[in-house]
């Protein structure tokens, strides 16, 4: 045991020596960081804020609040120690500067070569290896025509158990210092070893790829009474990738993946007889076939076009159930879907159209209980009219359906609606001398509708949303205006309600200079809401909020924020009932600095000093031999 992790300091000791003259530009950007950086400084912030606020809906609560905070980094050619505390409302936090935890990784290059050393991650397939770190050394290489890629190493660290640890005191340092650290965690995880390859001929724009994965956990990386509920795993994926393109008009690229996955190495190994399972027990190097072990499918295909005027793409993909790949990341399965993406450019740029389609179905094995399928549609039209008018249009359709699966549907309950969404948003902008006006509209109408007519509960809700916006900015008078209203209707078979609501703002600059910055803003609503059914009450509610942000020299910040809500749960023939009050006051204030204790010395001033030290010495030298000369 203790030789081996002697092996394991000494090779990432290796891999560190390695790095270091495999990467010598990042080294020597590292080394010009630190000269041209001041020798000692020292930056922080301090601050402190006092908040009151009231709710009659809560009266009993604590209505002060506190917070006292500083912050303080100390920098040593550039290398950072950062230091916080915080004192909020009675609780205290204090953070200081603790040994780093490093992921030490090179990619150097050499030629065609691409070296992979420490941590570092590559991809091979959508369905066999695709971008997970690994601990460990990796190698690529990419000619005119032959291309090819390996690695080996951790996928994953395994997950350190509070009283189980059996690194000496040295072995944790030394893992520290090198960043090999095991990882704390809720969930144990076993460490997981996995070795992957790479093989293809061409290019970026043609090719085609075989890879391999192979990866499997190490039960011994966790303690024996964990075994039975944390399951280690195995798994062996191969993957094919290609792509074909014509010029820049046309492409096609197609992935497939096939997974033998064990979800369990505690399973009883599968037995087919004396025959094959001689066979098979001399092949555990590569696999243990178990009997939890499957073996899945899955790929993906996509046709792309690109014109001047229009580009679009046709793309399939399936994915059978209980397809695992451990060296991806997880998606959706037992699924396939068709998309189909459409972009048209008009009117020299100023006009740009998509269509976009999509649907996928579930229960590729049968064995659901029902059979899900969701098709989206989506229309965008973007239009800048001229320099100041744009206008934008959205149509977008979801429909759901269920099919029978394993259980049959019944017709009364089965799911069969629509939502249809459109929007419509015009704006326009009218910069006139000193002052700028801008002018904008949206419109928004959401219908769901229950399509199966059998079913019993009515699910049809119509949204109609309307407003309109007006602002300006006088930059004379460092002033800016904001106005909005906004309506609302939703209707169903149960609710009618409507909603105004009125918001406006005022933005003023009170000193805008160089060291000086003062601005006062306000910001209020007002919002009356409708409801035609007789079990419930009308309402209304206000809101008005002004604050003062104040800033000197970088240095000193200040903000004062003042809140007043009121909300009136009846209206009885315009007298208010029920009413609800809202107060917050908000006080803060923050001082920033930024010291060089020592300075970095320029050119010229090392140079005078080099200057000055020659000329002292020149001088005691000269001193010496004229009192020898008067002894003499």
């Amino acid at each position: 045991m203790i030789k081996k992790n002697i092996r394991c300091h000494i090779f990432f000791a290796l891999i560190c020596f390695m790095s270091i003259f495999s990467s010598q530009a990042q080294i020597r950007d590292r080394v010009d960081k630190i000269r041209n950086s001041d020798p000692l400084t020292v930056s922080g912030s301090v601050g402190t804020s006092l908040g009151l606020s009231y709710n009659s809906l809560n009266p009993t609560s604590t209505p002060f609040s506190s917070t006292i905070f500083a912050n303080l980094n100390i920098s040593f050619y550039s290398f950072n120690l950062p230091i916080s505390f915080s004192f909020i409302n009675n609780t205290t936090s204090f953070s200081y500067p603790q040994l780093p935890s490093f992921r030490l990784g090179m990619m150097p290059t050499w030629k065609k070569f691409k070296f992979h050393l420490g941590y570092s991650s590559m991809h091979f397939s959508n369905y066999t290896y695709s971008g997970l770190s690994f601990l460990g050394a990796g190698l690529e290489y990419q000619g005119k025509l032959f291309r090819a890629a390996a690695f080996g190493g951790s996928l994953n660290r395994p997950t350190k158990i509070k009283g189980y640890d059996d690194r000496t005191a040295f072995q944790q340092l030394a893992d520290s210092l090198l960043g090999l650290n095991v990882p704390e965690g809720n969930i144990p995880q076993y460490r997981r070893d996995a070795v992957g390859a790479k093989i293809g001929v061409g290019n970026e724009r043609n090719f085609i790829d075989i890879s391999f994965l192979k990866a499997k956990d190490k039960i011994k990386t966790l303690p024996e009474y964990l075994h039975d509920s944390i399951a280690a795993q195995e798994n062996i994926a191969i993957g094919l990738s290609g792509r074909f393109a014509i010029k820049k008009w046309f492409s096609f690229t197609a992935n497939v993946g096939a997974s033998l996955y064990t979800s369990s190495l505690q399973d009883t190994l599968i037995s087919l007889g004396e025959k094959y399972d001689n066979l098979l027990r001399k092949n555990q190097w590569l696999f243990d076939f178990r009997d939890n072990s499957t073996l899945r499918f899955a790929g993906d295909a996509a046709m792309n076009f690109n014109a001047r005027f229009f580009n679009g793409s046709v793309t399939y993909r399936f994915i059978q159930p209980e397809y695992v790949s451990l060296g991806t990341a997880t998606f959706s399965q037992n699924s396939h879907s068709l998309g189909l993406n459409t972009n048209f450019i008009l009117f020299k740029g100023r006009s740009n159209l998509s269509l976009i389609g999509y649907i996928q179905r579930d229960n590729l094995n049968k064995k659901q209980m029902y059979t899900n399928q969701v098709a989206t549609y989506t229309l965008n039209w973007n239009n800048t009219i001229t320099d100041n008018i744009a206008l934008s249009l959205m149509y977008n359709g979801i429909k759901q359906d269920q099919y029978d699966g394993t259980i049959y549907v019944n017709d009364s309950l089965r799911i069969n609606q629509i939502v249809h969404t459109f929007t419509a948003s015009p704006s326009l902008t009218i910069p006139v001398n000193d002052r700028s006006h801008s002018l904008s509209m949206n419109f928004n109408f959401i219908q769901t509708d229950n399509l199966n007519k059998l079913s019993s509960s009515d699910i049809n809700v119509m949204t109609i949303t309307a407003g309109a916006g007006y602002g300006c900015s006088f930059e004379p008078l460092r002033l800016d205006f904001n106005l909005n209203y906004d309506f609302s209707n939703s209707k169903s078979n149960y609710l009618n309600y409507f909603a105004h609501t009125l918001s406006y703002g005022i933005n003023y600059n009170i000193f805008s200079k160089d060291k000086l910055n003062w601005s006062l803003t306000y910001n209020g609503s007002l919002a009356y809401n409708i409801s035609k059914d007789e079990n419930v009450d009308n309402s209304i509610s206000v809101s008005n909020g002004i604050g003062s942000s104040f800033s000197y020299n970088k240095a000193h910040t200040a903000s004062l924020y003042l809140s007043l809500s009121n909300f009136s749960e009846n209206i009885i023939i315009g007298q208010k009932v029920a009413t609800d009050l809202d107060c917050r006051f908000t006080l803060s204030y923050t001082y920033s600095f930024a010291a060089k204790l020592i300075k970095k010395k320029d050119k010229s001033t090392r140079a005078n000093d080099k200057l000055t030290k020659k000329a002292q010495k020149n001088l005691k030298k000269n001193n010496k031999h004229s009192n020898n000369n008067i002894l003499g």
